[in-house]
């Protein structure tokens, strides 16, 4: 009995010294970051890791200022939101139509789907930025946006399809009875049922398109048009960012999906146990 006691506290500290290591990994970043950017640029160099004696605002002012952090949190907030309109009706309505609908090749282009998740961005940019010139979307809203739902719609169409196949199908035999079209169908049955996952793929599918850089880079080359990703990562190479400013634009820049994160934490934690039990 002692013994089965000992290896049980042992595999219980082992436990949380593995999780306590990837905490500190994990929050170490966020911790030099917030840091250094209540630090002058003399404090900064005199001691990096030490926690600000008279901490100062002027980088954050100057982020929001000199550096059009403004501009740039309005250029993502933009193209996010009209971005994420779209990823959420194509993800779910595809999700319908593969999970619960029968038509000839639905398990050939589901597969296609499937496929197309595993390019990297890097390997399809150059095919990407031919056609969005052909297409005279560089250097526009449309064109970004466009591009993000295509890229990342495959992985929301996936998650949507394998929630919307779990549903019972008695649902939409009984909508059929009453009339109900497809559209109807999807938007007053399937979409109201999956509310947890929509919301789940939803966090992360913004959060995606929020820190996507190289698409970003490729298509939006004026400076007036960049997110804020874009801009940040640019920055450093244009005006030789200090590290306090650099760290309070990406404190900036992690400030909203920190926040839409911890409103609709409850979606994720629904969505990740959704069908889990049945009944």
């Amino acid at each position: 009995m002692n013994l089965f006691r000992a290896r049980r506290i042992l595999s219980l500290f082992l436990c949380y010294l593995v999780l306590t290591l990837f905490a500190i990994v994990i929050v170490y970043p966020l911790y030099f970051s917030a840091i250094s950017s209540l630090k002058t640029g003399d404090a900064y160099t005199e001691n990096k890791l030490s926690i600000p004696v008279s901490p100062v605002l002027e980088n954050f002012s100057r982020a929001l200022g000199q550096m059009r952090m403004l501009r740039y949190m309005g250029n993502t907030l933009l193209s996010v939101g009209i971005a994420m309109v779209l990823y959420m009706f194509i993800c779910s309505a595809a999700g319908f139509a593969f999970g619960k609908l029968k038509f000839p090749g639905r398990l050939a282009v589901f597969t296609l789907v499937l496929f197309l998740q595993i390019f990297p961005q890097m390997v399809i940019s150059g095919q990407v930025y031919q056609i969005a010139s052909k297409m005279k979307l560089l250097n526009t809203y449309p064109g970004i946006i466009l591009i993000w739902v295509a890229y990342f719609a495959p992985f929301g169409t996936y998650i949507m399809t394998t929630y919307y196949a779990n549903v019972p199908k008695e649902l939409i035999e009984s909508a059929r009875i009453d009339g109900a079209n497809v559209f109807q169908q999807l938007f007053r049955i399937m979409m109201p049922v999956a509310r947890p996952m929509l919301g789940t793929i939803g966090i992360i599918g913004s959060l995606a398109m929020w820190n996507e850089l190289p698409f970003a880079m490729l298509i939006l080359q004026k400076t007036h048009l960049r997110t804020m990703t874009l801009g940040i990562a640019l920055m450093q190479g244009e005006y030789g960012l200090p590290v306090p400013r650099l760290s309070a634009a990406v404190l900036i820049s992690a400030s909203i999906p920190l926040v839409l994160y911890l409103i609709f934490q409850n979606y994720v934690t629904m969505g990740a146990t959704a069908g889990s039990v049945k009944g």
